[in-house]
């Protein structure tokens, strides 16, 4: 099955051609391939403010960080069931995992010098 056609007004075929140097044109490059984008498409959000999505560098970390995360709440549930069990606390344990918890949160949630967040 065919792509439907787009609307006349909603086509892009209105190409914009601008000169750039050497290093104009690899800046824009790497700024583009940073945010998994296309030159076109990287300089046609910047243009429209348009928003840019999480840097591919961005995006890796905070699945690693959810990753590990993720496996430091299934400790905490095992820890939780096993105390529910009506066995004693392993106080240690749960010093240690309350604190790398709350190491992720921080690197998750962590302003950044911009203070925007991450």
């Amino acid at each position: 099955m065919a792509r439907p056609r787009l609307a006349p007004e909603d086509r892009r075929g209105h190409p914009t051609g601008i000169r750039l140097n050497l290093a104009e044109e690899a800046k824009i490059d790497a700024a583009a391939s940073a945010y998994g984008l296309s030159r076109a498409d990287y300089l046609r959000r910047r243009g429209l403010n348009h928003r840019l999505p999480s840097t591919v560098a961005l995006a890796h970390s905070e699945a690693l960080l959810a990753t590990a995360l993720l496996r430091l709440g299934v400790n905490l549930n095992q820890i939780a069931h096993h105390m529910n069990a009506g066995r004693a606390a392993p106080h240690a344990e749960l010093d240690a995992l309350i604190a790398r918890i709350n190491e992720c949160l921080d690197q998750l949630y962590d302003p950044g010098p911009d203070g925007a967040g991450a």
